[in-house]
């Protein structure tokens, strides 16, 4: 089996499918591998699950990415399995930079409208989370997308970015090149070494609440017993208790439910990356 991943190994989606693949083994009695094809926001990917046999062996493992507008039509090809987990996000500037809380990254951003943001690509969650927030805050800054967060969070490292908005995780905390400014969603994380952030909501900007979600989708011609049988396994797989460990060390929130859940999700999303795309 092959659970597809739309951008590099490291991002959010690759850390939980990776945590996830071996248990699917386990229950499949088959070998599962987590599959790197990465670019074009996920597009890749996306066509690759869509022209596969649908008998449940080729699933794609989504970012919200998805939900983009120019993801529409690959992702028509799909159908959703089950919502694994979300992922708050969490803004990290470079630790050169003389920004230490929320109040003096926007001090900064409106006084230096030259500062530069990466993304995981061109309309991914963590660049929209990013331009939104930028944008609410009345500031001009530069976009630089990535093939994924890894690679950009190498160049915030590095120094040769700025700042982004990326998936949470506790080892952020250990990272003295970066540093961690607030959440990006409504409530604060519980995971360690960020249960101490505030909310971009609750000191820059009220109502602030943008998160990054893991679904695993199926081409759209798997029948219903295929999606049944997988949506079954995989909610087995999340109900474990080590499962779930493993998925917070990594920065994420089991969801699990029925494919209709998983539906709702990403209409609902799709709709605010459409609006988004109009502005």
């Amino acid at each position: 089996m092959h659970l597809v991943v739309g951008f590099a190994p490291g991002g959010a989606a690759d850390r939980v499918a990776r945590v996830l693949a071996p248990e699917l083994a386990r229950l499949s009695g088959r070998n599962a591998i987590v599959e790197n094809v990465p670019g074009a926001n996920g597009a890749r990917a996306i066509s690759r699950v869509a022209a596969s046999e649908p008998d449940g062996d080729t699933l794609l493992f989504a970012t919200s990415a998805i939900a983009n507008p120019e993801n529409a039509a690959g992702a028509a090809s799909l159908r959703p399995v089950i919502l694994t987990s979300t992922t708050p996000m969490v803004l990290v500037v470079r630790a050169t930079l003389p920004i230490h809380d929320a109040r003096g990254f926007v001090r900064y951003l409106q006084a230096h409208p030259g500062m530069t943001y990466g993304s995981a690509g061109i309309g991914n969650g963590t660049h929209l989370c990013a331009a939104d927030l930028v944008e609410r805050l009345g500031a001009v800054a530069i976009h630089v997308p990535y093939n994924g967060s890894t690679p950009a969070f190498a160049d915030l490292m590095g120094g040769h970015i700025d700042f982004l908005t990326m998936g949470a995780t506790p080892a952020l905390a250990q990272q003295a090149a970066v540093r961690m400014i607030a959440v990006t969603t409504a409530r604060r994380s519980r995971l360690p070494g960020l249960d101490g952030l505030p909310t971009i909501a609750e000191t820059l900007v009220p109502g602030f609440d943008f998160s990054l979600w893991q679904a695993v989708f199926a081409p759209s011609r798997a029948s219903d017993p295929v999606v049944a049988t997988l949506n079954a396994q995989f909610r087995e797989i999340l109900a474990m208790d080590a499962v779930r460990a493993a998925l917070a060390d990594v920065g994420a929130d089991v969801v699990s439910g029925p494919p209709e859940d998983a539906e709702r999700v990403f209409r609902a999303e799709a709709e605010r990356f459409r609006r988004r795309a109009q502005r």
